[in-house]
């Protein structure tokens, strides 16, 4: 009778301390990635291949239309615009996404690294040919003036007032219209659009892919204008692709799939 004791206790310790059968590893649920557009471009347009193809390999995915789109024209300040990122991150979490993905396109790509720069749980950030430099020396240029005049404004408590500035879109400058406080919240040199300083505001947790065209006169920057100076995480990736600006996204689509399919376990 003892014997049978010990076997039946045998038995039930090794039912309890047996890992999970393989099926529950599934419980752990898909991968959420939200997309970004860029400058005056849209959801259905330069990036909906490349949700396409996230979609067809088993990732939830979202596609917000961001303030700076053709139809809404800065309709919101930088910072709303993260509050809209977020809000479509929790919708994806709500859906049962298990680890969650920020890329961009172009303007859409220095967004994304803004919102991966203040949200250290992400599991990656994916850059698209990420444009809108407002550090950089020429756009300094363009908007000096109008950069001094909306601080003041906004230093003032008039960041509703309207400013008169030149913004640049593929080679090409306009003249715009827009609030103090939201004109500031984009160009401010100092301000939440430094790609190289959100880069290096990056947690060493998460990793970064960079895709630049061959084609694209912003390749010329190089790895080292902001993607070098991201902390370093082995799986971080700067890629060049045979692709202008504005169809990056498109020749990126299947090394996106790759490299986020090779993270392993999402957080």
């Amino acid at each position: 009778m003892r014997w049978f004791l010990c076997i039946l206790l045998t038995l039930v310790t090794t039912a309890i301390l047996a890992p999970a059968p393989p099926a529950l590893a599934a419980e752990a649920g898909p991968m959420g990635v939200v997309v970004l557009h860029g400058k005056q471009g849209s959801p259905d347009a330069y990036v909906a291949d490349l949700a396409t193809a996230l979609r067809a390999a088993g990732f939830l995915v979202a596609v917000p239309e961001m303030p700076w789109s053709r139809r809404r024209a800065y309709a919101a300040g930088y910072q709303d615009a993260m509050q809209e990122i977020a809000a479509v991150v929790q919708d994806l979490r709500a859906k049962g996404a298990k680890g969650i993905v920020v890329a961009g396109h172009s303007l859409g790509g220095n967004a994304a690294l803004a919102y991966a720069a203040q949200h250290p749980d992400l599991a990656a950030v994916v850059c698209l040919a990420p444009g809108h430099n407002p550090e950089r020396a020429r756009v300094r240029e363009l908007n000096t003036a109008a950069v001094q005049k909306a601080r003041e404004l906004v230093a003032a408590g008039h960041g509703e007032e309207s400013v008169r500035f030149t913004d640049t879109n593929l080679g090409k400058t306009f003249d715009v219209v827009l609030p103090a406080g939201v004109f500031l919240s984009y160009f401010d040199p100092d301000g939440l659009a430094n790609m190289p300083r959100n880069a290096a505001d990056l947690s060493p947790k998460v990793p970064l892919l960079w895709v630049v065209g061959q084609r694209d006169p912003l390749s010329k920057l190089g790895p080292d204008y902001a993607f070098s100076r991201a902390p370093a995480n082995p799986s971080s990736r700067y890629v060049e692709v045979d692709a202008d600006h504005l169809h990056v996204p498109l020749a990126a689509a299947g090394l996106v799939v790759d490299w986020l399919r090779g993270l392993g376990s999402v957080r």
